[in-house]
């Protein structure tokens, strides 16, 4: 009888290995702090990456430089420019991507999902702990903005979410 429970043990620790660590990540930005699950955004984005970036044809053109736009964000000025890029993303990208297969579409909607939940997070921290923008900060999103706004609005959709990647980067780092 004993043998049989230490077995059930057994099992049932192999099965609790099997399971992934929760993918839900703790990032600072700013003042505040928001749960962001990178495993969901990332798979999300990885199924729909390849199809997405084909259909990109502006391929001279950036929206989110990785050097320029995020990595040299300056620390106090990362919450503000990261809710400014939610609302971008949330405004004028995810409404703009509604052709393609339901798959596509799935994941698109669940990536979308999961920035609105940041965003509602970001903005319960604003109202207690205000997120300052600085020049800077003001600046790059207006030039993101600016180049999004030079194409039309379906091709410049697919050009961000292609480049949703770089986003997910930079997110990752903001610890």
């Amino acid at each position: 009888m004993e043998g049989g429970y230490i077995l059930l043990l057994l099992h049932t620790a192999f099965l609790l290995c099997l399971i992934p660590a929760s993918s839900l990540k703790q990032l600072h930005f700013g003042h505040c702090m928001v749960s962001v699950d990178m495993y969901e955004m990332r798979k999300g984005f990885g199924d729909i990456k390849e199809m997405t970036q084909s259909q990109d044809r502006h391929t001279s053109i950036r929206l989110l430089h990785g050097s320029h736009s995020l990595q040299n964000t300056k620390s106090e000025d990362r919450c503000c420019f990261f809710h400014y890029l939610l609302k971008f993303y949330l405004v004028n990208v995810f409404n703009q991507c509604t052709e393609g297969s339901n798959f596509h579409q799935r994941r698109v909607s669940r990536i979308a999902n999961n920035f609105l939940s940041i965003k509602k997070e970001l903005t319960l921290c604003d109202t207690v702990t205000t997120c300052s923008c600085g020049k800077e900060a003001n600046q790059r999103y207006e030039q993101i903005l600016n180049q999004f706004q030079r194409m039309d609005s379906h091709s410049a959709a697919v050009k961000a979410l292609g480049e949703l990647d770089i986003l997910l980067d930079w997110i990752d780092k903001a610890d």
